[in-house]
């Protein structure tokens, strides 16, 4: 009977975290809200029709249309189409067309050097390992249960379908998905800054996943298959900056430059002000 009700126990720890793991899985993160991206024809005040799509999310979209011009959706409001009032030409946006939405914009002057912060304490030991239940580039990182996860990199949160999934869009337009973890500190629509707080490792510490929109997946008359590609970052150390090797201990450094590389000059005088 004690057998019987230890492997009862075992069997439902093991459910909860496979559970777990697939809510905060990679394919699930990139999900979308539904309606988070809408289209409406409009007028505008003067009496011209347009064609808007409302981005409800943080993070910029792109439109894909098949046989025509694509679009990146900033947040909020985006007019594509305009036909200007009593204007004697055809709406090209009648003809029917395919098209589909994806997160994210292509990269803008990404560096594959840009150092990046282990999601550890400021002067922790950790080391990664590729975490096997991905089916994309993804980074386990060595922390204890219960440990606070660190932001890698400053960004903006994104709107996801769970509480408990995290994806920052960084200035570039990378992303970083921080997956496995047990809690979630940190709101959509919040600007997080690098070495901050964002929430609690989950049974298997925290996996992310950095990525970006690859505009080499877009040619021809459709989306080339998967559109994202992965990379592993360089990560700051206290050896220096380093593209870190799989299982090999690194001594985790966040300071004021990697805090302040992604601000601005106002931005970081403020930021060195407050320390004062």
């Amino acid at each position: 009977m004690k057998n019987t009700i230890n492997s009862l126990i075992v069997a439902a720890a093991l459910s909860a975290l496979s559970v777990c793991a697939d809510a905060q899985s990679f394919q699930r993160i990139l999900e979308r809200p539904v309606n988070i991206v809408r289209s409406e024809w409009e007028y505008d005040n003067d009496g011209n029709q347009e064609l808007n799509y409302y981005n409800e999310d943080y993070c910029n979209y792109y439109l894909y249309r098949v046989n025509d011009d694509s679009y990146n959706l900033r947040p909020g409001k985006n007019t594509v189409f305009k036909r200007m009032k009593d204007a004697q030409y055809n709406n090209l946006f009648n003809r029917a067309t395919t098209y589909t939405f994806f997160r994210g914009s292509f990269p803008k002057d990404f560096n594959i050097n840009t150092p990046y912060a282990f999601p550890v304490k400021n002067g922790m030991q950790t080391a990664w390992k590729t975490d096997r239940r991905e089916s994309v580039r993804t980074l386990q990182f060595r922390m204890l249960p219960g440990d606070t996860v660190y932001a890698t990199r400053s960004g903006i949160v994104c709107r996801t379908m769970l509480p408990r999934q995290l994806l920052i869009c960084h200035a570039d337009y990378t992303f970083a998905a921080y997956l496995a973890m047990n809690e979630n500190f940190v709101s959509p629509g919040e600007e997080v800054r690098t070495g901050q707080p964002v929430g609690i490792a989950g049974p298997t510490g925290v996996s992310i996943s950095f990525f970006f929109l690859d505009k080499n997946k877009f040619s021809g008359l459709e989306a080339a298959g998967y559109v994202y590609s992965h990379f592993t970052p360089v990560f700051r150390t206290a050896e220096g900056d380093v593209k870190p090797v799989e299982r090999k201990t690194y001594n985790a450094l966040v300071d004021d430059e990697l805090i302040m590389l992604d601000m601005s000059k106002r931005e970081q005088k403020k930021y060195l002000k407050s320390k004062k």
